[in-house]
């Protein structure tokens, strides 16, 4: 995955975040050279996970901050990819196959849709408020 300026949402602190977010994906692709999901990999994937949850906090402090009025639906978007990565990760631990193109083709789908879908959303209260 690689960053794109229409990833921009215009909030600064968003979008050096998501920035981080694509270069720890970016990072996890690293891991995955040889197209096997390693202990490397559970690492790096920990790291994003670890990230993300930080990112999500923030996020969802300045949705909280400007009264943006989907705030409750976006946290739940937020703890379900924190669950479903969270549920890739167990099953890591206990040896549940898991290819690299499946892993990083959902995280990039993911990032790549939240940005786009839900995220503009936010941008485009702010414009409004």
């Amino acid at each position: 995955m690689i960053w794109k300026r229409c990833f921009e949402t215009g909030i600064r602190p968003i979008d050096d975040e998501h920035r981080v977010l694509v270069t720890l994906i970016q990072k996890l692709e690293g891991s995955m050279y040889d197209g096997s999901v390693t202990k490397t990999t559970g690492m790096v994937l920990k790291e994003l996970v670890d990230y993300v949850k930080f990112h999500f906090r923030n996020e969802e402090e300045v949705m909280s901050r400007v009264g943006f009025p989907e705030l409750a639906r976006h946290k739940i978007l937020h703890k379900d990819l924190v669950n479903d990565v969270a549920s890739i990760l167990i099953d890591m631990k206990h040896g549940k196959p898991c290819t690299a193109s499946e892993l990083i083709g959902f995280l990039n789908y993911w990032l790549r849709d939240h940005i786009l879908e839900e995220d503009m959303k936010i941008a485009q209260f702010l414009r409004l408020v």
